[in-house]
Parts: structure tokens; sequence; C-alpha cells
């Protein structure tokens, strides 16, 4: 995001229908997904990313997968599109799982439809028909859904946090379903110091404190 708006993918290439996740190379797949707050600071390499990698490396062996490669980390791999509103990730999102079969997904959305006021009443349901076409063409993923960052910016708060009260509610309606989709809580545990000057994208420190929170998420969600 750091308005940098629309780098959209310009690979194209059929889909098909995916199997079952499986490690690949003795790692298991992992797939960041999001926006800019997943690719992180272009400037620096620090994302979230950062933090989880680190705090990986003491167990058992994760494969960071996706299209997009960027970062300070040996494994530069994710699907984190600056800019990406929710509808935008879902016109690639079969694309993307039929690459990449990760058997988790970390996703953190929705930030650019708050900032852009895209059509607000339908975002929770933008996320939930994301959600279940993630769930649907790699059966057996487990999809790890947080709520997104906060923001100084009153105005654009106030809208974040309308978005963020309505994601559990997603997450339990494709849960019933029989899909493995949990909530993770993130904005609650962000301070708004954690934000950088932009009032979207985290500090470098903060971004570190996300993948914090993310290794515990995912950690739990791991046999």
């Amino acid at each position: 995001m750091k308005v940098r708006w629309l780098a959209v993918p310009l690979a194209v290439a059929a889909v098909f229908l995916v199997g079952p996740a499986v490690p690949v190379d003795g790692g298991v797949k992992v797939m960041p997904l999001g926006d800019s707050i997943t690719e992180g600071n272009r400037v620096t390499g620090v994302s979230y990313r950062t933090s989880l990698w680190q705090h990986l490396q003491g167990g058992p062996r994760v494969d960071l997968v996706g299209s997009e490669r960027s970062g300070n980390i040996p494994d530069q791999d994710n699907e984190g599109h600056p800019g990406l509103r929710i509808d935008q990730v879902r016109s690639w999102i079969d694309l993307w799982l039929t690459l990449n079969r990760p058997r988790y997904v970390l996703l953190h959305l929705g930030t650019n439809d708050v900032f852009q006021a895209y059509d607000l009443p339908q975002a929770p349901a933008r996320l939930q028909d994301l959600i279940e076409r993630i769930a649907q063409r790699v059966p057996g993923v487990t999809i790890l859904v947080s709520s997104i960052v906060p923001s100084p910016d009153r105005g654009l708060n106030e809208r974040i946090d309308a978005y963020n009260a309505a994601i559990p509610a997603v997450v339990s309606a494709v849960h019933a379903t029989g899909a493995d989709v949990r909530f993770v809580d993130l904005n609650a545990q962000m301070a708004l110091s954690d934000i950088s000057a932009d009032t979207i994208h985290p500090t470098d420190a903060g971004a570190l404190k996300l993948g914090d929170l993310w290794y515990d998420a995912l950690s739990s969600a791991m046999p």
C-alpha cells in the first residue's frame, strides 16, 4: 500500500482443481497472503515475515510460498500484493493456489478496501467468498484469518474497527461448512505506536511484532 496502488500481477495461466496440500522438500507450505503489509518495507526489507521466519527456524521445516519475492530473509516467497483489495485478490487466487498448494494460509487483507472506502458494507461478503474459495481449491488447508492492523487516523480507524468487527462471523460461517478456518485478532495486540507516519503500514518494529503474533497463531495451528 504505501500508496503503491494496483501492482497487479501479470502472470496468466490455466487453473486446475488443486488436490490435498502436502509438504514439499521436507517443508510444510505456508502462504503469507495479503497486500503491502504482507510484502513489507521495500527500503529496509523488513516485514512480518522477517520475525516469523526467524521463529520458524527452531521447529519443523516450513516453506513460505507465493508468486512474489521480497524481504530480507532467505525464503522470500509470499503473496503480498501492494494496493490490492479483497476482490482483486479473489480474481487471482485460483492461479496462486494452483502454483503453490499451501498447507496453511496467513490472511491479512482488507486494508485497501477500508482505505479506499470501497463498498464497505459488502467487504465482509467479499472476504467470505475469498476464504470459501481457498478452502474449496485446497482441501485440507488451514486458513488463519486476521483482523487488520489499526490506524492513528481516527476516521480510517473507525472504518477498520467496523470491518474487523465483522470478521469473526465470517470465519464462523465458513468454519460451519467444515473448513479449517480460524480467526486471529492481530489488531487487538497492536498499538498505534506500531504504525508508521503514513497511518497505514506498520513500522519496522511493528512489523516484527506482527510476525511474532503470526508465529504464535501458526504454531498453535500446527500439530
